[in-house]
């Protein structure tokens, strides 16, 4: 299986502080900025968007998305596509879990110069 990761650059974009609706993703950096992940539904073997939301006033320098089925030991079959929405806002296209069961979303955020990482459990039936 090949195993994909998408880095997206940003050169000048400022995150701020926000209210959002989502899930908050987990880190193990304390006061790290939260981060949200916002998806409607998610269907088997078809590509699907997911909404990434940075709450910090802070730069946000590299994003990088991938997932992961920990039980398999395998990720995504396909590479999917961020773009920047501004104020902190990342829509992720092309997402396809090929499978049911238990997925990790993993987002790498680069602030200040630090390496971020963020993960979300989802469960596919």
């Amino acid at each position: 299986m090949i195993r994909c990761a998408v880095c997206f650059m940003i050169w000048s974009s400022t995150a701020f502080a926000c209210d959002v609706i989502g899930q908050r993703m987990i880190s193990e950096v304390q006061n790290a900025p939260e981060v949200y992940l916002s998806v409607d539904e998610i269907p088997l073997a078809q590509p699907f968007s997911v909404l990434v939301s940075i709450c910090s006033e802070t730069a946000v320098g590299q994003m990088r998305v991938d997932a992961i089925m920990p039980a398999h030991r395998h990720g995504m079959n396909y590479t999917p596509k961020v773009s920047a929405l501004g104020g902190g806002a990342f829509r992720v296209d092309d997402m396809l879990f090929h499978m049911p069961g238990l997925w990790e979303l993993q987002v790498g955020v680069d602030i200040n110069g630090q390496s971020i990482f963020y993960t979300s459990e989802i469960t596919l039936k």
